[in-house]
């Protein structure tokens, strides 16, 4: 009964952190992908505001029962290291800002 309980909790960790891999790679998809009206895209924005620079991305999950995921962006550049955070919900699927640098890049993509 013991083994029985043991497989059963690591196949359900197995497929959470399946689901959870997942859910990251769509957000981050949907960050990079995003384009306002304005035909603007964040990748573009944080370049713009970073001379140049390319961001390092990277994801985690904020809330598996939400399917909240946190999208960051950092930025090594003359200013030091920026940070740029989203919080996706991938059943909007929608971007929100996660810190005051992705609240300026999502209001610069314009209306």
């Amino acid at each position: 009964m013991v083994l029985t309980s043991a497989l059963a909790a690591g196949s359900i960790l197995y497929l959470q952190g399946r689901f959870n891999a997942g859910d990251e790679k769509s957000a981050l998809g949907v960050v990079q992908t995003y384009h306002s009206k304005a035909g603007r895209s964040l990748p573009e924005v944080i370049a713009a505001e970073n001379a140049g620079a390319v961001p390092d991305w990277s994801t985690s999950t904020e809330s598996s029962c939400f399917q909240h995921e946190r999208v960051r962006a950092l930025v090594a550049g003359e200013k030091g290291i920026v940070a740029y955070d989203f919080v996706v919900d991938i059943n909007g699927p929608s971007i929100h800002p996660g810190n005051e640098n992705g609240r300026r890049a999502l209001e610069a993509l314009g209306p």
